[in-house]
């Protein structure tokens, strides 16, 4: 199954929460000091305004310092390749990283990886959401996360790039709140904190992968529905030969040889399906 890792996430090193309590305690002679504000690049202004981020979203979004760039300079700094093939034929493409406390981004190269873009930056945001949680908060998201993979089969695929660990439950935070609607009213009510509209989020998810995704499921339950039918007409065929029923066993040529056309006219189908996915991933 084709798989979107939309990003992943180390550690953060010598990170300070920009949520957390500021110190006023300072010697009455020491003067106040010069706040100097760091201007936003539009295009990350636009990730954050268009993913309809909080006040408290947006920063710890640009605490992150957030960066869109280029295939070798993300590659340095999330330390992937653009593209990995897996030997099962499952794919998985890294479009972000949250990475000692910053956020890396892949630019887009096409206006629909544009949309996947704010996808992806949703998703990294939640990973820096997920490392400012206090113990209690997250014990408690922790158990929602687990109960919301509970016969989620999509879910499930979905994580399979990730394998296995301690950090899984991070990604599924930023699965889950990025790409998945529907969730208990608790995670809603969790990622309220973070996105005043999550549903466009999810939708441009759905615009962009999900939609393909869909047709090329769909293509490939009819070209197994295509394969069977054709398989069972061969076995009446054979059975019509055996039988010296000549007349009949040609009757079925012109029926078994459609079939097949259709056939491969859905594998064509589909691979230019896969093609298009694979192409938006950025290959």
């Amino acid at each position: 199954m084709l798989a979107l890792a939309a990003g992943c996430s180390t550690a953060p090193i010598d990170r300070t929460d920009p949520l957390g309590p500021t110190t006023t305690a300072a010697p009455a002679t020491t003067a106040a000091p010069t706040t100097t504000t760091v201007p936003v690049p539009a295009d990350v202004q636009d990730l954050a305004t268009t993913t309809t981020m909080t006040d408290r979203a947006r920063r710890l979004f640009f605490a992150a310092t957030p960066t869109v760039e280029d295939a070798t300079t993300f590659a340095a700094s999330c330390g992937v390749e653009s593209k990995t093939d897996s030997p099962d034929g499952g794919r998985t493409h890294t479009a972000g990283c949250y990475a000692s406390g910053r956020i890396h981004l892949l630019a887009p190269d096409r206006a629909e990886a544009r949309e996947l873009l704010y996808v992806v930056a949703a998703h990294e945001l939640l990973h820096a959401a997920y490392a400012n949680l206090g113990p209690a908060e997250r014990a408690r998201v922790d158990a929602e996360l687990e109960a919301a993979r509970v016969g989620n089969t999509r879910l499930e695929e979905r994580l399979k790039p990730y394998g296995t660990g301690p950090t899984l439950v991070n990604e599924v935070h930023s699965i889950l709140g990025s790409e998945f609607d529907g969730l208990s009213p608790a995670l809603e009510a969790h990622y309220a904190q973070f996105f005043v509209n999550r549903a466009g989020v999810v939708a441009f998810r759905q615009r962009t992968l999900g939609a393909r995704e869909d047709e090329i499921q769909r293509l490939r339950a009819d070209i197994d529905a295509l394969d069977t039918r054709i398989d069972v007409l061969r076995d009446t065929q054979e059975q019509l030969r055996a039988a010296g029923d000549i007349r009949g066993y040609n009757a079925q040529v012109g029926v078994i040889n459609g079939l097949i056309d259709r056939y491969n006219a859905q594998v064509d189908a589909l691979n230019a399906r896969i093609d298009e996915y694979n192409a938006l991933l950025g290959s």
